[in-house]
């Protein structure tokens, strides 16, 4: 009785796998990595001392552009074009409601007064970190309609869970007008 031969590894149909692969997976891959989203982002190192300021726009924001309250939380309209302040501290993101238009520019600017944490509305594919000492800013046009969380995507800590906030996008009339055929 004899012993069929053991056979080895077929070297050849491993190399033409990882070759087939790499072919097929790296266009992919830098496709995904070079979509850019709708968004340009610009950061700039702070003193601690220039946070009160950021702070004081917040304020002067929120007085400013409140268009009504859904109970005791302002709802916040900012006209398109304009400067949007966000400060994450102690696991909020300010005690208001942000509401934006689609297809509007805006420029979303960003500050942390305690540790890292950071900005993500999933459905608008706005995700950034905010480092203590550093300003963001993130120049974007909400592109879809509708209620978002907007939640931290860095763990801050225990309170990190309940760091969660929300952003308003209205439907634009212009974004939907319909062409006249011209």
């Amino acid at each position: 009785m004899s012993k069929a031969p053991k056979k080895g590894l077929n070297y050849r149909l491993i190399l033409l796998t990882v070759v087939f692969g790499a072919i097929v997976l790296i266009p992919i891959f830098m496709k995904v990595k070079s979509s850019n989203p709708d968004f340009v982002v610009t950061k700039v190192k702070i003193a601690e001392s220039e946070l009160v300021g950021f702070k004081e726009k917040v304020d002067a924001m929120v007085a400013k552009y409140t268009v009504r309250h859904d109970g005791d939380m302002p709802i916040v309209h900012p006209p398109a074009g304009s400067d949007v302040y966000l400060l994450a501290k102690n696991y909020d993101w300010g005690k208001f409601t942000l509401e934006l238009e689609q297809g509007e520019k805006y420029r979303l600017h960003l500050a942390t007064l305690d540790m890292k944490h950071a900005i993500v509305v999933r459905e608008l594919r706005l995700m950034n970190r905010i480092k203590v000492g550093e300003f963001k800013t993130i120049e974007f046009s909400p592109s879809a309609a509708g209620t978002f969380d907007l939640i931290c995507g860095q763990f801050c800590g225990s309170g990190h869970a309940g760091m969660v906030g929300k952003i308003i996008i209205t439907e634009n009339a212009a974004v939907h007008k319909p062409s006249d055929g011209s």
